[in-house]
Formats: structure tokens, C-alpha cells, sequence
């Protein structure tokens, strides 16, 4: 149990954690909607902010580890499991003013596994 506590104190420790911002949108259909097209209107929402341990991954180690991601910037973010859903469904994800790519669109692009400890690990590319 002792180290559990350790894991989840270094994860909150403001030394050691980053400002990922998330952001979410709604869905909704426009004056010019037709259902054939689906041209939906996206309107965003406030970013909602969360302490998480980043850090990069060579571009070389994604090719053995996790295939399917490019040779881009690649971050990796730890943090706690009850945010699982936000990286799921969210439309944007921002590292210190950089764009990454989201699980909802990114596909191989994006990958979220769990952890223990009730942690888990989020592997994004930087758009381009």
C-alpha cells in the first residue's frame, strides 16, 4: 500500500507534473444541416486543465513499441484513471501551447492504456 501512495504523490507533485489542457465540443446541426452530408457545427467549450507527468518519447522507440504512430513529436502523458473518458471524448489536446492529436480521430494516431495503481498512459502525436 506504501507504494501505491508513493506513485500517486509523485504524480500530483507540481515539480514533476505538466498543465495538459483538454477541450471539449458540442454537436449540434446548423441552419444548413442536411442529414445526407452531416455537416454538424462544432462549438467549443472551455478547456479544462489537468496536472499529469509528461515526457517525450524517441521517434524511434515508437516504431518498436507502438506501431502505427509517426515520426513526429511524441509525448506521453501519466495520469490518474478517472480521466480516461476526457481523453476518449475529447476534441483537442494541448502541451505547453502544442497541438496533439486525439484518440476520437487519431485512431493509431493516439493510444490510451491502463496502468496500475489506478494509472493510466496516454501516448499522443503532435499534429501536423
Amino acid at each position: 500500500m506504501r507504494k501505491k501512495t508513493a506513485i500517486l504523490r509523485l504524480v500530483k507533485n507540481k515539480e514533476f507534473t505538466t498543465k495538459v489542457r483538454i477541450s471539449f465540443a458540442t454537436k449540434a446541426a446548423g441552419d444548413d444541416f442536411d442529414p445526407h452530408e452531416a455537416n454538424y457545427v462544432y462549438t467549443k467549450l472551455n478547456p479544462q486543465t489537468i496536472k499529469a507527468y509528461v515526457s517525450s518519447i524517441a521517434p524511434e522507440k515508437t516504431y518498436w513499441k507502438q506501431y502505427g504512430l509517426a515520426e513526429t513529436e511524441i509525448k506521453e502523458i501519466i495520469c490518474e484513471d478517472r480521466y480516461k473518458e476526457w481523453f476518449e471524448q475529447c476534441e483537442e489536446i494541448e502541451i505547453d501551447n502544442k497541438k496533439y492529436q486525439v484518440f476520437k480521430y487519431g485512431g493509431t494516431k493516439t493510444a490510451i492504456t491502463d496502468r496500475p495503481y489506478k494509472m493510466i498512459r496516454v501516448t499522443v502525436s503532435r499534429k501536423t
